[in-house]
């Protein structure tokens, strides 16, 4: 199988780098890319199989709303762009039922998933007795942070790059790129592999400080977010052969049957932060528990939440219609 992969800054060379190619299929990340009309119209000529990454839930609750008002127009955009596509990859399990009724797109639950060669064997002998968030804090999150019950179990890390070179690279190559894309210089494919080359570098490196990170502390803290499933940090935590301890999303029963909770991840209602902090404590209390939970999710991991695993159940869902079984 031979795969091209195009980053976002290299949108406006792609009809360059795929000058006279066809493709069997086309996968295309369709909520934050800034994507113009003619440009989808492009993506439609080059595949007969067009796969629409929602990334997103696409209906939230009224509160929600409130908060963040640009999430109906998002909805929007996302049902503008699924004209161009066959087939949609769907984080939140309720947007598929919504898809299959609103559009002509084939939907498909498509739950978080980590890189095989990632998933550690052992965790880290010494840690912090704490909790370990990594993350931004919006809506409820802060009042989480703050709580006087969680302020001697958990703590807000820092992205662990910080410190390190790799963000130095990362901007002097896009700016780096920005000029040479403004300039329309020749020499696109070529430089484009180079492009490729280093930001896999980059990445990976950050990637495996990020996994690193997770260890620091007794246990991988989720704390409340927007979108209906599960978010990567979950499958992450686990791969770091840490416990992880995640908000329970209503009203997703197959988001709910990904992981058995109390043997395998540890949930709590969402606003509640003395739930969480019981959790916390039993992790620190109990050694042999926490190592017990870390074992069976790592197992749980490997057998159904790998890349190479997701990619698979994906290509098999095209080609047949079976939907995967994730559990």
């Amino acid at each position: 199988m031979q795969v091209l992969t195009i980053t976002t800054p290299w949108f406006s060379r792609a009809q360059e780098i795929c000058a006279k190619k066809k493709f069997d299929q086309v996968w295309i990340e369709i909520v934050h890319n800034d994507l113009e009309e003619t440009f989808l119209e492009w993506v439609a000529s080059l595949s007969p199989i067009r796969i629409g990454m929602i990334t997103e839930s696409l209906t939230y609750s009224s509160d929600v709303h409130e908060k963040e008002p640009t999430l109906e127009e998002r909805k929007h955009k996302v049902e503008r762009r699924l004209k161009y596509m066959t087939h949609a990859l769907v984080c939140d399990e309720k947007d598929v039922g919504y898809l299959k009724t609103s559009s002509r797109v084939l939907a498909m639950w498509w739950t978080p998933a980590v890189p095989k060669r990632f998933i550690k064997r052992q965790r880290k002998l010494a840690s912090l007795p704490y909790g370990i968030f990594i993350g931004s804090v919006y809506g409820e999150r802060s009042k989480i942070i703050q709580n006087p019950e969680l302020k001697e179990l958990m703590i807000h890390q820092q992205s662990p790059e910080h410190g390190t070179p790799y963000p130095f690279f990362f901007d002097k190559m896009h700016g780096a790129l920005y000029h040479f894309l403004k300039s329309r210089l020749p020499g696109t494919k070529l430089l484009f592999l180079f492009y490729l080359h280093f930001l896999r570098a980059i990445r990976q490196r950050c990637f495996s400080l990020w996994l690193e990170a997770l260890q620091n502390g007794c246990a991988v803290i989720c704390l409340p977010h927007y979108v209906k499933t599960y978010t990567g940090r979950v499958v992450e935590g686990m791969a770091a052969h840490m416990p992880v301890i995640t908000p329970d999303i209503p009203d997703r029963p197959r988001n709910r049957a990904l992981f058995e909770d109390g043997v395998e991840i540890l949930l709590y209602p969402e606003n509640d932060p003395i739930y969480l902090a019981n959790h916390i404590r039993r992790i620190l209390s109990d050694p042999g528990f926490s190592q017990r939970i870390v074992e069976k999710a790592c197992r749980k991991i490997n057998n159904f939440h790998t890349c190479e695993k997701r990619v698979q159940q994906i290509l098999n869902w095209v080609e047949t219609g079976e939907e995967p079984v994730y559990a």
